[in-house]
């Protein structure tokens, strides 16, 4: 009887302990597809959704993913965004022939951050490459939120927006997060080119993963200790109790 008890209290903690350990916690990254990249399942095409470059883009407007999820696009500050395509009619740092989300339409007026608000599908990551509108140094944050609006995790990355067209325009992103609903994307500081201009953000394809679903961690290292204790006093009672 004491044995028995024994058993269930030790696998009882036992099962406490992986339970604590596998508790899902946010990943940010920092670049798109790899070893411990987004590697997305899904992603907007801004010009399958918006049309052309030089397209004004509705604010709260609906875009819809290649594989059906739709979300609605709303830039902070209540004016339109804009279709743009890296080289041929944006100056940035993204790949050539990269697809652009610009958050203001001609300098009509600062709409940024942009809010990607109630995803059809709850996603577990989300991420794009980004570069400040303003150029120069920028700070870009990524905020994730679940269907009640309650902030889930963030990640801030700093970057330097140019015209070199080279493809170095960072990517910011998170990872491993069941229940994204809500997503932002800002810019909060800036310290080069135009600072009136701050607000304002441009992105390329932005890559989701579907599903709500995380990944298991690994038993942490004292749920092995536990167990091996365990099975050492298991062992012990059984050689006492042999004739």
């Amino acid at each position: 009887m004491i044995r028995n008890g024994l058993m269930v209290v030790l696998l009882a903690l036992a099962a406490f302990a992986v339970s604590v350990g596998s508790v899902a916690e946010a990943t940010p990254v920092t670049c798109r597809t790899g070893l411990g990249c987004l590697n997305g399942t899904d992603f907007f095409d801004w010009t399958a959704n918006y049309g052309p470059e030089f397209s004004r883009i509705p604010n709260n407007s609906t875009a819809t993913s290649t594989l059906g999820v739709q979300v609605t696009v709303n830039f902070a500050g209540g004016g339109d965004g804009e279709r743009l395509d890296q080289t041929s009619s944006w100056a940035g740092n993204f790949t050539p022939g990269d697809e652009l989300l610009r958050t203001v339409f001609e300098r009509e007026n600062l709409v940024g951050p942009l809010n990607l608000n109630g995803f059809s599908q709850t996603l577990s990551g989300i991420g794009a490459n980004i570069e400040g509108d303003a150029g120069g140094d920028f700070t870009a944050l990524i905020q994730v939120f679940d269907s009640s609006r309650n902030l889930i995790d963030s990640f801030s990355e700093n970057g330097t927006a140019n015209s070199n067209g080279d493809g170095s325009a960072i990517f910011i992103g998170l990872s491993n997060v069941p229940g994204i609903a809500f997503v932002t994307f800002s810019v909060p500081s800036c310290s080069g080119g135009n600072q009136a201009d701050c607000p304002d953000l441009v992105i390329n394809q932005l890559d989701i993963v579907t599903g709500a679903v995380a990944p298991v961690a690994a038993p942490v290292p004292g749920t092995l200790l536990l167990l091996s204790s365990g099975l050492i006093t298991l062992g012990y009672l059984r050689r006492r109790r042999s004739p």
